[in-house]
């Protein structure tokens, strides 16, 4: 009854009462504790879950798999990795749950080798059932890691198949521009008998976006709505805007952000502000970037972008302006940051970072590139 309770508590957030609960139990048994860190994973409360976590006396599969989920669930992928392996240092055999929990961290840090090390050790060899949610958790960290051709494989070799799935490998070719591939896919799917969601045509449209397919791009806009009824979403529309407004049509692109049912928001503006850089639109520029700075003051690439567009129409006393307001705003540049895995471990970048051990050595790498880049006639746009 008390675990009941707990489980009760956990559904509707009472975290207070639950503890309440647990700590009044005579005997606790490992599903008691499980239950209790999750209610506080499912409360935000990530530290108390990992105490308690490593407060149990017994822990089983499912007590880490719902710590690992914990972890990725709370966008610290990193973490649930590392829980992952000392997991499996301890000899405790993962199952599916565990597997689905710690794959997105592995796509989020790029660790290609720690996927496959999964789906060699767990799936061909049996000891895990490949179900349809599995698949799908393959197939998405296979294609952001870059294993495009991998992805694929998994995807014609699954038996069976839901709109996820196809939503995979739509997401997965158009992050990577391949539209034809995915204008195909979207065909399949329709032979299917599987409806198409809001996922699907953001990955459609997506792929429209990415290599200037305005016809298209507006005929799936149309059939989302008329064919579907799906109504779109602020991400749908801030693709519409983006492949309007990379194709050259940004009057169009201004009235699609203008009259949205929605606010436009940091994407939508921010498409085409970006937009207007590459087609030196400096009207339609500010006024996007009016409104992005209204949304987030502190955004360093909004004055960025339209110090680039000023520049490419000479005003430079704009340009002057900008980065005075800049200053006295105290906004700063952020630092790209980017990770990668090499030999099983995760590597993070940051631009202009000097505290990476091999430093030196990425710089002289870089360096080489750009003298060869030059040589070959590139020239860099700022």
């Amino acid at each position: 009854l008390a675990n009941a309770l707990i489980d009760m508590f956990r559904k509707f957030g009472c975290k207070s009462s639950a503890r309440e609960v647990f700590d009044g139990m005579a005997v606790k048994d490992v599903y008691s504790w499980t239950t209790m860190v999750n209610v506080y994973a499912k409360c935000g409360h990530l530290e108390s879950a990992a105490q308690l976590f490593e407060d149990m006396p017994r822990r089983n599969a499912v007590s880490w798999s719902c710590m690992i989920a914990a972890y990725s669930q709370a966008n610290q992928p990193e973490e649930a990795v590392r829980l992952f392996k000392k997991m499996i240092e301890e000899n405790v055999e993962p199952i599916n749950a565990t597997l689905v929990s710690v794959l997105p961290a592995c796509a989020q840090l790029g660790c290609l080798d720690l996927g496959r090390w999964i789906y060699d050790n767990y799936i061909v060899s049996g000891k895990v059932v490949l179900t349809v949610n599995l698949g799908n958790a393959f197939i998405d960290m296979y294609a952001k890691c870059g294993d495009l051709d991998a992805a694929s494989r998994l995807f014609a070799e699954m038996g069976e198949r839901n709109v996820v799935s196809w939503n995979s490998m739509v997401m997965a070719h158009a992050v990577h521009g391949q539209s034809e591939q995915v204008l195909h896919l979207f065909e399949q799917l329709k032979g299917t008998g599987i409806v198409p969601d809001e996922i699907t045509f953001l990955g459609l449209l997506s792929a429209c976006s990415h290599s200037g397919l305005v016809s298209e791009g507006r005929r799936y806009f149309k059939e989302m709505k008329m064919g579907y009824q799906i109504e779109p979403k602020a991400e749908h529309y801030a693709c519409m805007i983006d492949l309007l407004g990379k194709s050259g049509l940004l009057e169009e692109a201004l009235e699609v952000a203008k009259g949205m049912p929605m606010e436009a928001g940091e994407a939508g503006w921010g498409a085409l502000l970006n937009a207007c850089r590459v087609h030196g639109n400096v009207e339609i520029g500010e006024c996007a970037a009016d409104k992005l700075v209204k949304l987030d003051p502190s955004d360093s690439g909004i004055y960025v972008l339209m110090c680039q567009i000023y520049a490419s129409k000479s005003k430079w006393d704009q340009v002057k302006m900008l980065r005075m307001l800049m200053r006295d705003r105290g906004v700063k540049k952020n630092p790209g940051c980017s990770s990668i895995e090499v030999d099983g471990k995760c590597h993070e970048f940051l631009a202009a970072d000097v505290l990476h051990v091999h430093s030196e050595d990425i710089y002289a790498a870089l360096k080489n590139i750009y003298i060869h880049l030059k040589l070959e006639g590139y020239v860099p746009l700022t």
